[in-house]
């Protein structure tokens, strides 16, 4: 194609020419003034309207930087590449002309020095979505320099300057030309005076594409440049970091001409998307709204009422998590339920413009035989707005999600994180952290919208690489935890000093409002009472479709292992002595003073296990990470600090030379606090869900005998760069056919381990990103069977199509657990059957009368059942139906051994 020319040629041949002010009035073209007269868009800011959001229209990078002021929209904290992006209008591929002017001047009386501010136009991803484009996306800048130079692309010398003290209008517009495009710009004062002007001749392909307003401080660089392949940390666009000089305002933005194409329906807000849960008749469901300043703000919640709709509750947002919370009780539909929240918000001038944004709710599918789950967690946004994975999960027909945690990374969305406790700071990091969980509802928003789900909280979401919560105490302050981090990606930072002394880093309200904005949907919890510093809980239990989970938080109450094993050196989870590291870790390592899930938790799973009403037929306990260290590395290396770049091998090839490693941040420690947790589960026969270690694994955990306790399954990341692994150096006791790192193990803290199955890293191939499929990265589906009382497990890659004719899960899966084998595993030990022929599927419990202790509960399916225990002794047995009247009772049954029985 003859207009598609090198950036270089045009280097060379193409510079921009300057036009004097004489010859001005009529060299711009008159297509540009007709656009003007008649735009696409044109925005609009109210006078009487302070927030940080911009507007629906636009996605602001980073949005902690930018505010809606006296009917501006204000870059009011400098930095590189700080950016606004158009969202609803587009510069399409084919030929045409492009007109965009705006409105901007100077904040405070400091001048620029380096840096410029303008428009960018042809931004591109290569993710090809416009939300990928959105925050990642590259174009063509095309401004004024600090020092009043104007630039298409290069800045080239030029002695004419226009005055950025003073207000201007900036004007760009595009037009074929024999070449390409021909790209005018013209910066001129309000009154039309004083201009300066500026053509380029350009490729077409530079032209279309996003559009964005920038204000960027630092040094002025040639424009576009080539996507690099991407990989790792190299898709977020370069020189974002904090500080400079450029601090500026823009109003009065309008964009027009033939090459425009309007979308309107990619407008995001002011309802963002909506999370929910059902559970025992109660409807919790979360509309997350952006930052909308200061006022009381209300949002409905309505349900369609025949041909129209009625509201049933009225919330108001919430201030610093920018959600409104509504709860209803009472709730008994017997079919699905569409809905929608509903949100005034002003306009244009005189104009309340009515937002909607719904769903439906799910009734609860008590009915079904088979009860599908997702298990999901960490999702960086390496591949967003992964598409890939949305629409391959979708596909499973999940009745429910449980997303673990991690559902943000520090540097997602570029620009770092501010991590800081400085008062000055506190609002900054809580927008930071808004924008990233926005990018999080972004790619999920049509699961959330439909499908209920669990949402919890782990050490990134706390802007920790771990976190040890010690209760909800702050970090050691004499750790110079005040320091901020701004506009510095701070993932794999050494500094690990603050997190190490245990607690949390960031502010209780920082916190709190990351659990409100996270959690608040999920049902009430156990014991509302707050830990240290204020900090809320929201551990509970859920009912859904008859399987009840058991939502816990597995690092809130955690001891830090550093303060208390000081010998160890322990830094970001891993001992750095080497004396430690070579005695016998699980008599040295296993201080009594430590917990892992709190009396609070563990009194709860105490109550949750034996209850069974409501129609429950089976549990599952879910928190974060799982209850073992399955996890190796290559000779000579201790830590995970070089998981990243370690090789990845092909299918198939088990890599030699590994060895067991021993990570305080697993729950493998501490050790008595892990079989605490395990014992409890234990009690309700419900396999443990989890995530967090970017492996995926399926485990049967032992406590005094190996898989004496309940099934574990870790589901693997949706998108990390921080891969585990799984090659021990020596293979399993009672290993499966045909699988060398299955089998009996003690972990590095001498935790019994029996490994099922594994994904470690290796080079699958597929469509996507090949980082993505190198790192194993995916989700699991649970299929729990009403009628057999089985789980089937399956993890899947994110990129395979569960719909295809030979799509697989990993290799390993699907394996199928039986729900008595949490617990009764091996069991040699029976009583006397339960026969209860006048009631269906009782629920039976048995007590050790030794001790008065309930051993298990359980419901049982049918009207026979024979229980077996895991030790001789006495005991008594009920049969009882906890919703009714039933209730049969035997004392003093003695166990047999199972050939006796």
């Amino acid at each position: 194609m003859k207009s598609r020319l090198s950036r270089r040629s045009f280097l060379k041949s193409a510079g921009c020419t300057a036009v004097g002010a004489a010859a001005l009035a009529h060299h711009w073209p008159a297509e540009a003034e007709e656009a003007q007269k008649k735009p696409s868009f044109r925005s609009y800011w109210a006078e009487d309207v302070r927030r940080p959001w911009a507007g629906p229209e636009y996605w602001t990078n980073p949005m902690q930087d930018w505010r809606v002021q006296d009917g501006r929209l204000e870059c009011f904290s400098p930095g590189g590449d700080r950016n606004v992006f158009l969202l609803t209008r587009e510069a399409a591929a084919r030929p045409g002309d492009l007109m965009m002017s705006v409105h901007l001047g100077k904040i405070g009386v400091e001048m620029p020095k380096q840096g410029f501010v303008g428009f960018r136009i042809g931004i591109k991803n290569p993710m090809n979505d416009y939300r990928a484009t959105a925050i990642y996306g590259r174009g063509m800048n095309a401004g004024i320099n600090a020092d009043g130079r104007l630039f298409i692309g290069t800045l080239e010398p030029s002695t004419m300057r226009a005055d950025l003290s003073r207000e201007l209008v900036l004007r760009l517009h595009a037009a074929p030309s024999a070449q390409g495009y021909r790209v005018s710009l013209r910066a001129e004062g309000v009154d039309g005076q004083h201009a300066t002007e500026i053509s380029r001749e350009v490729a077409a392909d530079w032209i279309a594409g996003g559009l964005a307003l920038v204000c960027s401080s630092g040094p002025v660089k040639p424009s576009p440049v080539a996507f690099p392949a991407i990989k790792d940390f190299n898709f977020y666009p370069p020189d974002q970091q904090a500080g400079g000089t450029m601090t500026y305002w823009f109003r009065d933005w309008t964009v027009g001409g033939t090459k425009i194409d309007r979308h309107e329906e990619r407008a995001y807000g002011p309802i963002l998307f909506t999370l929910y849960t059902v559970s025992r008749n109660t409807l919790k469901l979360s509309a997350q709204f952006p930052p909308l300043g200061e006022g009381m703000h209300m949002a409905e919640l309505q349900l369609r009422s025949g041909a129209g709709w009625s509201t049933i509750a009225k919330e108001k947002i919430d201030h610093d998590a920018c959600n409104a919370v509504f709860r209803v009780t009472g709730w008994k539909p017997k079919e699905d339920q569409p809905y929608r929240v509903v949100f005034e918000f002003a306009g244009a001038p005189g104009e309340v413009r009515r937002h909607t944004y719904g769903g439906t709710i799910q009734h609860d599918p008590v009915e079904k035989q088979k009860l599908t789950v997702g298990l999901l967690t960490c999702i960086w946004d390496f591949g967003f707005p992964h598409t890939d994975f949305t629409t391959n999960l979708a596909k499973q027909g999940p009745d429910i999600l449980l997303w673990t945690g991690d559902q943000i990374y520090e540097p997602v969305g570029g620009y770092g994180a501010i991590e800081s406790r400085v008062p000055d700071l506190i609002v900054p990091a809580m927008h930071d952290f808004q924008r990233k969980w926005f990018i999080f509802g972004w790619s999920t928003r049509d699961l959330l919208r439909d499908i209920p789900s669990v949402c919890m909280t782990d050490d990134h979401d706390m802007y920790h690489g771990n976190i040890w919560g010690c209760g909800g105490r702050p970090t050691n302050p004499a750790l110079g935890q005040g320091a901020a981090a701004v506009g510095t990606v701070r993932y794999g930072d050494k500094e690990y000093a603050i997190q190490d002394s245990g607690g949390y880093k960031m502010a209780p309200r920082w916190v709190n409002m990351v659990q409100r904005m996270q959690t608040a949907h999920l049902p009430d919890p156990f014991d509302p009472t707050p830990v240290l510093q204020g900090i809320s809980v929201y551990y509970c239990d859920l009912l859904w479709g008859g399987v009840s989970f058991a939502i816990l938080e597995d690092r809130k109450w955690k001891s830090a292992p550093k303060p208390l094993l000081p010998e160890a050196k322990i830094v970001n989870g891993f001992a750095h002595n080497p004396e430690w590291r070579e005695h016998d870790t699980t008599a040295a390592s296993d201080d009594p003073d430590a917990q892992l899930l709190g009396q609070r938790q563990l009194d709860f799973l105490e109550s949750w296990a034996a209850d069974w009403g409501g129609g429950t037929w089976m549990k599952l306990a879910v928190s974060q990470t799982v209850f073992g260290c399955i996890h190796t590395e290559p000779h000579g290396i201790f830590t995970d600090s070089h998981d990243p770049d370690e090789a990845v091998p092909p299918v198939g090839v088990y890599v030699q030379g590994d060895h067991l490693v021993a990570d305080y941040d697993s729950n493998a420690w501490p050790q008595h606090g892990r079989n605490a947790g395990i014992l409890k589960f234990r009690k309700a026969f419900a396999a443990h869900l989890s995530g967090d270690q970017h492996l995926a694994s399926m485990s049967h955990y032992g406590v005094d005998e190996f898989c004496d306790g309940v099934y574990g399954v870790c589901t693997p990341a949706i998108s990390s760069i921080w891969p585990r692994r799984w090659w021990p150096p020596h293979e399993g006791k009672n290993p499966l056919y045909g699988k060398r790192n299955t089998g009996d193990y003690l972990d590095k803290f001498g935790n019994k381990l029996t490994i099922l199955s594994t994904a470690s890293p290796a080079q699958y191939p597929g469509p996507g990103l090949e980082g993505l499929r190198l790192r194993a990265t995916g989700y699991s589906i649970l299929t729990c069977d009403k009628q057999t009382r089985k789980t089937t497990v399956s993890i899947w890659p994110r990129w395979v199509d569960p719909a295809a004719a030979d799509a697989k899960p990993y290799e390993g899966w699907p394996i199928v657990i039986d729900q008595t084998d949490n617990g009764l595993w091996g069991a040699e030990w029976a009583l006397d059957a339960v026969e209860t022929p006048e009631f269906h599927d009782p629920v039976v419990q048995v007590q050790d009368e030794s001790n008065g202790e309930v051993v298990y509960t359980l419901r049982i399916n049918g009207t026979s059942f024979t229980p077996k225990v895991r030790k001789p002794g006495t005991y008594t047995v009920l049969a009882y139906d906890p919703d009714g009247y039933f209730r049969k009772v035997k004392n003093g049954v003695k166990a047999r051994k199972m050939e006796d029985a």
